[in-house]
């Protein structure tokens, strides 16, 4: 169990350099979001090109995959982050898939 807890540390770890260390609410915020979600995806950009480029070995794809499913993480978790920031400035995305509200009210305006 130790060795277990010592594993999940290290891969907190390595994950501490996605988090965002300005509050929400304060301009750096937007700095750090844009400069954090453009590694991300940059990331995930050369991922998909090694494995695109059939070099790689069968455990590497494998390492990349993996990879690469932990970078789709971070970047919802930056995407969330990003609708919070949002919300706090008084705007709000309206995801109508998302919503579990019934839509008859919205349905009235258009009839």
């Amino acid at each position: 169990m130790e060795n277990l807890d010592l594993q999940l540390l290290e891969a907190v770890n390595r994950l501490q350099q996605y988090a965002l260390k300005s509050p929400v609410d304060r301009k750096g915020f937007w700095t750090e979001w844009q400069a954090t979600f453009t590694k991300v995806k940059f990331y995930q950009i050369a991922i998909k090109a090694l494995l695109a480029s059939g070099k790689l070995g069968p455990e590497e794809k494998n390492e990349l995959a993996f990879r690469l499913s932990m970078l789709k993480d971070v970047e919802g978790y930056l995407k969330e982050l990003k609708e919070v920031a949002l919300q706090v400035r008084g705007f709000s995305v309206f995801a109508p898939e998302e919503s579990g509200e019934d839509d008859d009210d919205a349905d009235d305006l258009f009839f």
